[in-house]
């Protein structure tokens, strides 16, 4: 069979297979894991209303934050006023469950306090991972996490990439 008979009948079938069923697309084959050891593997993003988060604390107390956050990060919180203080948790709180769902899938789920959100030499966040957290992390074969923390109009944001 000649080159452009080969091509033909390669479109044929594409055409057929269309017709047959329009709404499938392809899909590109995928590199296997051995070839791709770097880069992004997960995606975490998580968002906290700092208004919600003040009825919630006004509410339930600090035991809620003991609860939600290690005494270090409560130390770090500890400013010199209220808004500063739910600003801080409200960011803390979402990083945290933004690097919880970077490892979603990889182990017992990790709760509050086996993720710890502390500060670097530039002020900033570094995700601390112990107990199921860390478990999780090594599971998955991760090297690498990366967090960023934004608070903006009422609200903290926060990413976390992990690799």
């Amino acid at each position: 069979m000649s080159a452009a008979a080969q091509l033909s009948a390669s479109v044929a079938d594409e055409v057929a297979r269309r017709i047959a069923n329009p709404w499938s697309v392809p899909r590109p084959p995928r590199p296997s894991e051995e070839l791709a050891p770097a880069g992004v593997r997960a995606v975490g993003i998580d968002v906290v209303d700092v208004a919600r988060l003040e009825t919630l604390v006004a509410r339930r107390g600090d035991r809620l934050v003991a609860r939600l956050l290690t005494p270090a990060e409560r130390a770090l919180c500890a400013g010199t006023s209220a808004g500063y203080r739910l600003n801080c948790i409200a960011g803390r709180l979402a990083a945290k469950e933004a690097v919880r769902k970077t490892l979603t899938g990889y182990g017992t789920r990790a709760g509050w306090h086996d993720v710890e959100i502390t500060r670097g030499g530039s002020g900033e966040p570094l995700p601390l991972l112990t107990g199921r957290a860390q478990e999780a992390f090594r599971m998955a074969g991760l090297t690498a996490l990366h967090l960023s923390i934004t608070h903006e109009a009422g609200v903290a944001v926060a990413v976390a990439l992990a690799s």
